[in-house]
């Protein structure tokens, strides 16, 4: 076996061992309420866990610091945060509404077909209000706990950086070293959603992930990542509930 396959073997069989957990879970979720109430926080542990154990197998020490669990720097953090909120969220709100009124317009078709199960529900720049989804401070804090920093800590924090020893990075895009290890691990982000739950509209999150791979290469933490990851969320839960029926 050669050093890069040995490389990529633990890496590749913590996603896989990972991701099968999760739409193992989700499957389970679909007949059993109790797995499903609790499915994000299952998923979490998982990911907790999987980068841990891994390690552990494969005889090296590794604790949560080694992941990026950590918020320093501090400065260099909430500089990168502060940049990607103000480039990026106001450019999804104002695209949410012509979006959705183009793709929900479309009679028939591959993307019509894609979109079927939401369109329905879809009120349109008319009807629609801003307005805060119930039980939204509970979200937000669902959000950064139980969902941003375990997929930041596994995805970021454990894969990207185990597949740099594979594939070190080579182009410095803005500050960050960076290369094929971001775009492997931020497809496997991607592919892992649609696992968990079978829709192709969830490969969408490969893009963001790229941005979140980026911070953590950027700061060498995850909790910028983790921050922006859980403000994505919340920013399109709040979108959702103003301009789709029956949202909660």
């Amino acid at each position: 076996m050669t050093q890069a396959r040995a490389s990529l073997r633990e890496p590749l069989l913590a996603f896989a061992v990972a991701t099968a957990l999760g739409a193992a879970f989700g499957l389970i979720g679909t007949f059993v309420p109790l797995v499903h109430k609790y499915l994000a926080l299952l998923i979490a542990i998982v990911f907790f866990q999987t980068p841990i154990i891994a390690a552990g197998r494969a005889g090296r020490d590794i604790d949560y610091r080694d992941l990026g669990l950590r918020a320093d720097p501090i400065g260099l953090n909430l500089k990168v945060l502060g940049v990607l909120v103000l480039l990026t969220l106001p450019v999804f709100v104002l695209a949410f509404v012509p979006f959705y009124d183009r793709v929900c317009a479309i009679p028939s078709g591959t993307i019509a077909h894609m979109f079927a199960g939401i369109c329905p529900n879809w009120l349109g720049h008319t009807r629609g209000q801003l307005r805060l989804p119930d039980g939204f401070a509970l979200n937000a804090a669902t959000q950064v706990i139980v969902v941003a920093i375990p997929e930041e800590l596994f995805f970021r924090g454990y894969l990207q950086e185990r597949l740099e020893q594979v594939w070190p990075p080579t182009r410095n895009v803005l500050g960050a070293k960076v290369g094929w290890a971001l775009v492997v691990s931020s497809a496997l982000f991607a592919l892992s959603h649609v696992a968990v739950i079978p829709n192709p509209l969830r490969l969408a999150v490969f893009f963001p992930a790229l941005l979140f791979g980026w911070m953590r290469a950027r700061t060498g933490s995850i909790a910028s990542a983790a921050l922006f990851h859980a403000l994505c969320n919340l920013t399109a839960s709040v979108m959702e509930a103003s301009y789709f029926l029956n949202y909660r």
